[in-house]
């Protein structure tokens, strides 16, 4: 059988997101960081998932492609496509209002990387620490298959706080994001 699209759809993406987002954060963190309080600072994540599960490490990022939506108008020989990501963030502490404050923070570094990313980024094979990548190093996209038009925050979510065992409070704060893109 020959394929009609040698389209990878989200795959590639998540990988690409993953190690951009670990490369990136600290950086990001660098000037969220400048913001707050001495002795308040954020620290990197400890763990990046591609699908909620328990946490054993935290903080940690959960980035989940959730959807692919096809442009039934656009020309045969392309697949254009929207692709929705859900972005987690867990967060622990013992202050309900250090927590709610870091969750706003974490929200912004994530925000500004995943915004301030250069598309060509998506097309470099890059370093990423990651379990199901176990060269160390991701397949970037194929320029002469895939072209990468925007990349879009649609929403920030706070998330809940919740009480977990031992006295410790947890909270999720979520973004989520659209990268739309064009397929061969």
């Amino acid at each position: 059988m020959t394929p009609r699209y040698q389209a990878q759809f989200a795959k590639v993406l998540v990988n690409q997101l993953i190690a951009i987002l670990q490369r990136d954060q600290q950086t990001a963190l660098d000037l969220v960081n400048a913001a707050r309080p001495a002795g308040r600072t954020l620290k990197p994540f400890a763990a990046f998932h591609k699908e909620a599960a328990p946490i054993q490490n935290w903080p940690a990022l959960v980035l989940v492609a959730q959807q692919i939506s096809f442009d039934n108008t656009s020309d045969a020989d392309l697949r254009t496509e929207s692709v929705q990501f859900f972005c987690a963030l867990a967060l622990t502490g013992t202050d309900p209002e250090w927590l709610s404050e870091d969750a706003m923070d974490y929200l912004r570094a994530v925000d500004m990387v995943l915004t301030s990313a250069p598309f060509s980024d998506f097309y470099a094979a890059l370093a990423i620490a990651h379990s199901t990548v176990p060269g160390g190093t991701t397949t970037p996209l194929d320029p002469e298959i895939s072209k990468i038009q925007d990349l879009r925050v649609t929403r920030h979510d706070l998330g809940a706080l919740v009480a977990r065992r031992g006295g410790a409070l947890a909270r999720g704060p979520q973004i989520e994001f659209v990268v739309e893109l064009e397929e061969r």
